[in-house]
């Protein structure tokens, strides 16, 4: 056996598919362990070991995709516009953070907070992984994955809401809101609306996705669930996620109906149940708890106050002070993670490390071409998953793209409200290469077949 096949059969398809369980299924387990070691001993605080998990698998992460390229044969595959993206990304990450207005220097160093090259260099890595993840069993079990960690960030999220914690959060937190594992209210109400996405399109296809006829009666009860610790978390962008979600199964399932009524009419009666599920929920937040009230009068207050930047939390301040910083550092951004360089500019009011808004965040971090590389690949992914859901004669790749793609449009449009964080973000860009258009350079030999290459 040659090297190149020795080095080729340790970066197989599989190989990256277990790699990505590891990461992304091990960070909520480590993050349990955490807390309850923080409870002994007071240095070590919750999330402590998360950083260093992630960063070590993009550096692990990197070394395969390194040694997969060079696996490959010349000639045996083209370079294809996923593989692009990968390597552009990598380009304006390294550019933003050597060119950076305050070298070395992350989120105001803020080691819980901060998002530095190594947490980079994971996202694309497991963006670069979601391309190669083509066997449909593999993606079911990514579904599968999405949803415990739903249940089990559920589960502690759930108990905040009574004020019964494992640790402590150490970001923003107020008596009976939920944050799961996140150590942050608005990240883990961004997370859980993601995950919801995810687990009301197994309930919908769930003809498609599981054989287990208890899963069916089972989903519904866990989106009751997920659903209230998502109003529970207090994040008004958890709710105009779960808008974004609607509106996108409205529309598939409208386009969709006249192509494939076998597969819609199921779907559509489940979605009936579903909204009777999340009506009911909602209705006993509102009557016995502050969720819904709570957070109508402070949406009323801001606006009623008549000072326009104090919207949305001080975000329209936030954004104003970011892109008054883009016309003398567009080309390379302010510096990588480095949004509060552009407060000093007036030093007397307070600072924010991110933009609290993604789109917004790459731009004034790393410039105006990195941000439209950024919209250029979502754009492509979300388009090529659109023309797959569409045209695939795949019934169960179909239905598969179109749950990721549910998940994906959701995230991106709590995004305009939030910021990115090494622990939530993860799980985004995994998702962002599950729905790109097929790339499989090297499946399993059993599975060989011309569409692989």
């Amino acid at each position: 056996m040659s090297l190149r096949n020795s080095i080729g059969n340790l970066v197989s398809e599989k190989v990256f598919y277990r790699a990505c369980v590891i990461l992304l299924g091990g960070l909520p387990i480590v993050e349990i362990i955490t807390e309850i070691i923080g409870r002994f001993n007071n240095i070590i605080l919750p999330s402590f070991f998360l950083p260093q998990m992630t960063g070590i698998f993009g550096v692990f992460g990197t070394l395969i995709t390194i040694l997969y390229w060079l696996s490959m044969e010349r000639g045996k595959r083209k370079l294809r516009i996923s593989d692009i993206f990968y390597f552009t990304l990598l380009f304006f990450m390294i550019l933003s953070a050597v060119c950076s207005r305050n070298p070395g220097v992350y989120s105001e160093g803020d080691y819980f907070y901060c998002e530095n090259p190594l947490h980079f260099l994971a996202y694309y890595w497991l963006y670069f992984a979601g391309t190669l993840i083509d066997d449909p069993k593999y993606r079911k079990n990514l579904l599968y994955l999405f949803a415990g960690v739903a249940v089990l960030e559920g589960i502690f999220a759930f108990l905040q809401t009574f004020n019964i914690e494992l640790s402590y959060s150490l970001y923003y937190y107020t008596e009976h809101t939920a944050y799961g594992l996140t150590q942050n209210s608005n990240y883990y109400g961004g997370l859980c609306v993601v995950l919801i996405a995810g687990i009301s399109g197994m309930y919908f296809f769930s003809d498609y996705v599981t054989d287990s006829k208890y899963m069916k009666y089972v989903l519904p009860a866990v989106q009751a669930f997920l659903f209230y610790t998502m109003l529970g978390s207090r994040a008004r962008l958890a709710w105009v996620g779960f808008a974004g979600l609607v509106v996108f199964y409205v529309i598939s399932f409208a386009i969709m109906y006249r192509k494939d009524k076998e597969t819609v009419k199921p779907a559509l009666k489940r979605s009936l149940v579903l909204l009777a599920v999340f009506s009911a929920v909602f209705l006993i937040a509102f009557f016995f708890t502050d969720y819904i009230r709570e957070a109508a009068v402070r949406s009323y207050w801001e606006v009623a106050n008549g000072d326009v930047e104090k919207v949305g939390s001080d975000r329209i301040y936030n954004w104003k002070m970011g892109l008054a910083s883009v016309p003398d550092n567009w080309l390379t951004g302010v510096g990588l993670d480095n949004y509060s360089y552009v407060f000093r500019a007036d030093p007397e009011y307070y600072t924010q490390a991110k933009a609290h808004n993604e789109y917004l965040h790459v731009l004034v971090t790393q410039g105006v071409p990195a941000v439209i590389n950024y919209l250029a690949l979502l754009i492509y992914a979300g388009a090529g998953a659109v023309k797959s859901v569409v045209n695939d004669t795949s019934k169960v790749r179909r239905i598969l793209t179109w749950i990721f793609l549910g998940m994906f449009i959701t995230y991106c449009v709590q995004a305009l409200f939030n910021g990115s964080v090494t622990y939530v973000a993860v799980y985004f860009w995994l998702i962002i290469g599950l729905i790109t258009p097929r790339t499989v350079i090297r499946p399993n030999k059993n599975k060989l077949n011309s569409s692989d290459l």
